[in-house]
């Protein structure tokens, strides 16, 4: 005689699903954990952004915030590409600045060159 497991009730984002008992206990500790990094987060937005901590503080705080953060797999690579692509926008940026200097130099020049033919 087989006993037929009983399936608890969840609702995903609007959609009721039926489920069984550990896989209902596995999302809920997901749901607590990710719940728990939020208000980690929030809390360092609060402490750093309200202003009232000391340098010595915020530094520590900071610290302790990257150490948290390090926790995450694969942390350190994804830090990496990161700074990988802060670097590429800004060499985009400064390319395109240099690009808007010709083109005004140029600009210029042509502006100048006409208004010397006019003169003459």
């Amino acid at each position: 005689m087989t006993t037929k497991s009983k399936k608890i009730k969840i609702n995903i984002m609007g959609t009721q699903y039926k489920v069984e008992k550990p896989v209902n206990d596995t999302l809920k500790a997901m749901s607590e954990a990710l719940h728990a990094h939020e208000v980690a987060l929030l809390t360092w937005v609060h402490k750093d952004y309200q202003g009232k901590l000391s340098t010595s503080e915020k530094e520590l705080f900071r610290k302790s915030l990257l150490d948290y953060c390090m926790q995450i797999p694969e942390a350190e690579k994804i830090l990496v590409k990161m700074t990988e692509l802060d670097i590429q926008a800004e060499n985009k940026k400064k390319e395109e600045e240099n690009q808007n200097k010709e083109e005004e130099l140029t600009k210029n020049q042509n502006k100048e060159k006409k208004d010397k033919e006019a003169k003459e």
